[in-house]
């Protein structure tokens, strides 16, 4: 019998919910404007978001004047971890590759259709009015600029369609809210994985022991004048400058070598501190899995399989590691999952609900519920039900496998750009067979799945993580999740529409993205695409075979966890950080033992809050003044 959780969990007080709800509108405000307007430093394309940190950071720092001048006003640690996690889930929802792609591609068939393109006669008539905005009037400022959301006209354009996705998108978010809580007893308490994601906002939280080590402060000064330089520089440039980015690609300028392309080396302070947090097998295994898809490239470049396009077809390869490292984190909770399932049905099991956030029957029904209106949205815009069924069993095994990698290596980015489920679909089955209404509805459920980087499932759980180290009760914290995303969505549609109709045609290529590829499958059909089939047959064999080496042989330190990650673009920024880390972590550990890694532990700690810190400065400044401000974050 599961016994139930010792830790004493304390309520959710509202003070805690009044200042995570204060906070969210300039968050929420800088996510939109950083990302789409200035397309600068992307807090939510990274698996921690720096402007959260750094609220946090805030918080904590009040806290400390409190706890030493008024006592009995100080905040608890689930309190300022309550605020956090409220930041969190509200800028996820808001992030580049949810909202803002979604909100770049509404209105961009009707304001980019020409005689030349066809879209009008293509698909224009499987595009329902309440789903999109096609008064061309309504959107001249939209693409325009210099004009005001705040008009009677434009917000009548707008109104229906926002509505409706904010109940598609309060509902997904749900649904994957309530897998959290049916997995989160074997993910968190059986399977006790290490979540290093979380690692540094539960020990700011913790109080003033966090703050008063040294070696804090050093790393802490590293990063922030690292980049208060750097910033200055890209102000005035005659102040001198850290150069922390380098290519070491275009020093090879031969065959085969010249094949590997792009090889970033960079020098950033947070991402080797990310890199240090990360266990030993993962981070090796994200180098070694780096510079095997560079061998990928030069072994195309020998053998001419590079002159096949797409080679090596990472996309591919990585979508079948996916579905290899989704069905292998369920066959190992297969056991909790049959539990579960008997319970839901009635069934006595040896399943101890004490301590959930809600009851298993209780998520499962909700899961129904909400799975439902998302099915129901998609029905009435004309989509076929096994396309739907089909798109989103692709989503949710990506959304599990994302969520996993996450909570088990503590990747610092989750990379996963169109290979998402309608380009999986349209290689299974070919365009022709899906049908011209399925397809258009694709094409706007493409904002969401263009990349997998703002994906709220991963910040749900480790929400649910948080909740067990820090004391909070994970059934108010359940509410209050999705509660912070349901408003961040209303705060992210108004920021975004605003900053559209101030500026003008905002993020045109995420849309232009989303319908090329509807007009490709409509203009030319295609048929089933035994390649790209091949290159998925391969990433999962690898990934299971990977899997197979490393439960039979102990002394197998990869992890395939990194073979799809190590191939992204993102990654690429990050590679070297990774590598610098595992090389510094392995040398302490190897003499000096776990000690000795929890010693230099605060040193990483303050690397990445100095930057994160340095970087939200950098960014507020940027707000108030209206301009571009130095990016520390080049990806």
């Amino acid at each position: 019998m599961d016994k139930p959780p010792q830790t004493p969990h304390e309520r959710i007080t509202w003070r805690a919910i009044l200042i995570g709800l204060l906070s969210l509108p300039l968050n929420v405000y800088l996510v939109v404007q950083t990302e789409t307007v200035w397309t600068t430093q992307y807090p939510t394309t990274m698996a921690i978001f720096f402007n959260a940190v750094f609220t946090l950071f805030l918080v904590t720092i009040v806290n400390l004047f409190l706890t030493k001048f008024l006592p009995k006003w100080k905040l608890s640690q689930a309190e300022m971890l309550t605020v956090y996690l409220m930041v969190t889930l509200a800028c996820v929802v808001c992030g580049h590759d949810l909202l803002q792609a979604t909100m770049c591609i509404l209105g961009h068939a009707s304001w980019f259709a020409t005689a030349e393109n066809e879209w009008q006669s293509l698909f224009f008539r499987y595009i329902p009015d309440w789903m999109a905005v096609m008064d061309r009037k309504a959107l001249t400022g939209y693409y325009e600029g210099s004009s005001s959301f705040f008009e009677v006209a434009h917000v009548q354009a707008w109104f229906k369609p926002v509505l409706l996705w904010l109940l598609f998108f309060s509902a997904l978010c749900f649904s994957m809210l309530m897998l959290c809580v049916i997995l989160r007893k074997q993910w968190i308490e059986h399977e006790k994985l290490s979540y290093p994601i979380i690692q540094l906002p539960h020990e700011m939280s913790k109080g003033t022991a966090f703050y008063r080590n040294r070696l804090l402060w050093i790393g802490f000064g590293v990063g922030l004048g690292i980049d208060l330089l750097n910033g200055l520089n890209f102000l005035y440039p005659f102040v001198p400058a850290i150069t922390i980015r380098h290519d070491i690609g275009g020093m090879f300028t031969e065959k085969p070598l010249n094949a590997i392309g792009s090889t970033p080396i960079h020098l950033n302070p947070y991402a080797i501190g990310l890199g240090f947090l990360m266990p030993l097998d993962l981070s090796l295994s994200c180098w070694v899995f780096y510079l095997f898809w560079k061998i990928q490239m030069i072994f195309g470049s020998l053998s001419g399989l590079n002159q096949t396009p797409g080679y090596p077809h990472i996309d591919m390869q990585s979508l079948g590691a996916y579905f290899g490292l989704c069905f292998f984190a369920l066959w190992i909770t297969q056991k909790h999952l049959w539990k579960v399932f008997r319970n839901i049905i009635g069934v006595k099991s040896s399943l101890n609900e004490d301590g959930e956030p809600i009851k298993y029957r209780t998520a499962f029904i909700g899961f129904l519920i909400s799975i439902a209106i998302v099915f129901g949205f998609c029905l009435k815009a004309g989509m076929s039900l096994w396309g739907i069924i089909g798109f989103f069993s692709i989503h949710f095994i990506l959304v599990l496998a994302f969520t996993r990698m996450r909570a088990e290596l503590g990747t610092p980015t989750q990379d996963f750009y169109r290979a998402g489920p309608s380009f999986f679909l349209s290689s299974i089955f070919g365009s022709r067979r899906i049908g011209a209404q399925t397809l258009t509805g694709f094409a706007f459920l493409y904002g969401f799945t263009r990349n997998y980087r703002s994906q709220p499932m991963p910040n749900q759980l480790e929400g649910f993580k948080l909740a067990e180290k820090g004391g909070i009760k994970s059934r108010q914290l359940l509410w209050l999740m999705w509660v912070s995303s349901v408003i961040g969505l209303i705060i992210g549609f108004v920021a975004f529409l605003h900053a559209g109709y101030l500026h003008g045609s905002l993020g045109t290529w995420r849309g232009q993205e989303a319908f090329n590829d509807l007009q490709r499958w409509l203009t030319f059909p295609s048929e089933t695409d035994w390649r790209h089939l091949s290159f998925f047959g391969f990433g999962i064999v690898l990934t299971l075979g990977t899997l197979m080496m490393r439960l039979r042989f102990l002394w197998w330190q990869l992890h395939p966890l990194a073979y799809p990650l190590a191939g992204n673009w993102n990654f690429g920024r990050l590679w070297f950080p990774v590598f610098l880390a595992w090389v510094i972590k392995s040398i302490l550990v190897r003499h000096g033992g776990i000690g000795a890694y929890r010693k230099a532990l605060p040193l990483f700690f303050g690397a990445i809050l100095g930057e994160f810190v340095m970087g939200s400065v950098w960014a507020i400044l940027g707000l108030s003044s209206g301009q571009r401000m130095y990016s520390f974050k080049h990806w």
